[in-house]
């Protein structure tokens, strides 16, 4: 398990924010927040999650201290363009990072169509390239001064 819902958890706590409250404002089921103790969530829920704290998936997953930030909020999730340059940056081969991290080659050519890897498996490739999990995605972010 990841830490995001560690982190959320406190989160939560801190902000004085129940989880009614946070379905009501991110369009996310109640039931599906509650079975996010079990289960990592989805991308596109843990963005919302993140964006509704203005927060990073860095900061929810512990790979920085910082909480505030700002970001584009038209930011386009683009995983799969941002892996392969990742990649190359590295001089890592698609077949070798697969190799390392547990992943099925297969993926990348549903990744290539544009779905989303699991939250885990972006969780892994991200420390294994020990890159920004929020800028592997496309959702690059600037510190604030709150």
């Amino acid at each position: 398990m990841s830490h995001f819902v560690a982190t959320l958890k406190e989160v939560l706590l801190e902000r004085k924010v129940t989880l009614r409250e946070l379905s009501n404002k991110t369009s996310i089921p109640l039931r599906t927040l509650y079975d996010m103790g079990k289960f990592n969530p989805t991308i596109p829920n843990a963005l919302k999650i993140v964006d509704y704290f203005s927060s990073s998936l860095d900061y929810f997953e512990n790979k920085n201290s910082i909480f505030i930030c700002s970001y584009n909020k038209l930011y386009t999730v683009e995983f799969y363009k941002n892996l392969i340059k990742e990649l190359k940056i590295k001089k890592i081969s698609q077949a070798k990072l697969c190799r390392d991290v547990g992943i099925s080659e297969s993926c990348f050519k549903r990744w290539k169509r544009g779905v989303l890897p699991t939250y885990e498996n972006l969780i892994a490739i991200a420390i294994y390239l020990d890159c920004s999990i929020d800028e592997l995605i496309g959702r690059n972010y600037l510190l604030s001064n709150n």
